[in-house]
């Protein structure tokens, strides 16, 4: 009986030993906006894969950069329904391109377009976001929270997380003390640390740091800290999941029961409005027969615009249909409900082909907050182009031309908008990429000139040299110019183009300084 009894025992400890740890519960875990809210969006049933070349090592190197061409616009100004303005950005990125083979090759993800904001995009208020030059209203978003566990990260490497890159960026000591700096980015580039600030770990500053951080959804527990690692037991990082835009505007105001609007070939129509509970039934017709009903409200305030039930509860989508019960200024007036309806709605699926060019890849950009910071289109194909050949971007609007190369140097190449506006030559005989920079962005403008601003700035100064011929040998002394009038002086190409990064330079800074004092 004893050795029975053993026998059971040993087997109940090694099932004991074997038996699997329980899932941890995220939902506990994570932190919420404030203490009795729900978390603001659901966790992510399964990782998706980011966009190709999303960590820090990927990054452009020693990148042309182009301020911008007239169909490439920067600072466009766009509007929301309540008068918001935002300025807008056209964002074009080449990454580890090479030559090789007398071809120049730019790999899958190497070559993307980005739609870049100045400030976050908001659902339910009618801004505007431009689409490759349309503009479409951003109605909509589903954004989830992926969490991954026993994450390492090296020190000046990267981990995705999500729609979220962590960058071990430095290590700073203090006699036997030491602190680790965190940079927390979006797969697009854009750099929190304007908004949020940078997390910082210690494991011998425990007064002044600890081993968790919390950048509202972008949240971490670290289990070890040193200068030459970060290993964390989870990381967490927003994924924007899907954008729900659309073309057209049917119907924005006070709509009472029995209002009907033709969307398309269907008909959606006020079925019931009840201001005391709050809600506003509609039905959505085809050839007069009732195909899909939906009461939308009550609207919570409190919960908006970031929760995804309470946002959720407003609104009804149907195919390329979209309405919602819009709470500003008010939901209700005098037995009315403050509806707005759309037509040609459309989505952008986090790494799902771009319907109208399947050759690219849509990928939506998150912020942590629950807003939108834009979205990018992404090469999926590896992409060769001999001498006078062109890649073309997504629906024509840009394209990548190569001129010339000799040897494993491209000596001639050019981007180009698609009304044929084109930029200087970029190539040169030190040229050994196409990596390129374009536009005036969060990202091209701001975020990226901390990562590689000086060679992007020192290249380009180079390549307008050329540009305007007065290029010398190197260790010559330039000829003198004879003196002209200031009244008949113009402006050279390479003149205009310093002016423009100095222009640039003196924004980023002047912001970067406005935002110290602010805080």
């Amino acid at each position: 009986m004893k050795r029975r009894l053993a026998a059971a025992t040993a087997a109940m400890l090694v099932l004991v030993q074997v038996a699997p740890a329980a899932a941890a519960d995220y939902a506990a875990i994570l932190t919420p906006a404030r203490p009795g809210l729900p978390l603001a969006h659901p966790l992510a049933d399964k990782p998706l894969a980011p966009p190709p070349l999303s960590s820090m090592a990927d990054r452009p190197v020693k990148p042309a950069y182009v301020a911008g061409l007239p169909g490439l616009p920067q600072y466009r100004m766009v509007s929301d329904d309540f008068g918001r303005k935002i300025p807008k950005f056209d964002g074009v990125f080449i990454r580890k391109s090479r030559v090789e083979n007398g071809e120049v090759v730019i790999p899958p993800g190497g070559l993307y377009y980005h739609e870049d904001t100045w400030g976050g995009e908001v659902a339910l208020r009618g801004e505007i976001v431009p689409v490759l030059g349309r503009m479409a209203t951003y109605v909509d978003y589903d954004m989830s929270i992926e969490v991954q566990e026993n994450v390492t990260i090296p020190a000046g490497g990267s981990a995705v997380v999500g729609g979220t890159v962590y960058h071990y960026y430095a290590t700073v000591g203090h006699e036997t003390m030491a602190n680790h700096a965190l940079h927390v980015k979006t797969i697009a580039g854009t750099d929190w640390e304007w908004a949020f600030g940078a997390p910082v770990l210690s494991a011998n500053e425990t007064n002044w740091w600890g081993n968790r951080f919390t950048q509202l959804y972008n949240q971490g527990q670290a289990r070890e800290v040193s200068p030459q690692k970060l290993e964390f037991d989870w990381l967490s990082g927003i994924r924007m999941d899907r954008l729900l835009l659309a073309e057209q505007k049917v119907f924005a105001g006070l709509a009472a029961q029995g209002d009907s609007w033709q969307v398309g070939a269907r008909t959606l129509r006020v079925a019931q409005v009840d201001e005391q509970a709050g809600t506003a039934t509609l039905e959505l017709l085809e050839n007069g027969e009732v195909k899909n009903t939906r009461t939308v409200g009550p609207v919570k305030k409190e919960l908006l615009i970031e929760d995804t039930a309470a946002r959720k509860a407003l609104v009804f989508e149907d195919g390329d249909m979209v309405a919602f019960l819009s709470p500003w200024p008010n939901a209700f007036e005098g037995g009315k409900a403050n509806l707005k309806v759309y037509g040609k709605a459309f989505s952008l699926r986090y790494g799902e082909d771009y319907a109208p060019d399947p050759r690219y890849a849509s990928y939506p950009v998150g912020c942590p907050t629950g807003h939108n910071f834009g979205f990018m289109l992404v090469n999926k194909e590896e992409i060769r182009l001999k001498p006078g050949a062109s890649a073309t971007g997504p629906e024509g609007y840009f394209k990548i031309v190569v001129d010339a190369i000799d040897g494993d140097k491209v000596t001639a190449w050019h981007v180009e908008d698609k009304d044929g506006a084109r930029s200087i030559n970029l190539g040169g005989p030190e040229v050994a990429s196409v990596d390129l920079v374009l536009g005036q962005g969060r990202v091209a403008g701001q975020a990226i000139l901390k990562d590689v601003g000086r060679t992007m700035l020192a290249r380009m100064y180079d390549a307008a040299a050329r540009a305007d011929g007065n290029a010398a040998p190197a260790g010559a002394q330039a000829p003198a110019q004879p003196q002209e009038p200031a009244a008949s002086a113009g402006m050279s190409p390479s003149l205009i183009i310093a002016l423009a990064l100095l222009a640039l330079g003196c924004l980023v800074v002047g912001f970067e300084l406005g935002r110290r004092r602010r805080a």
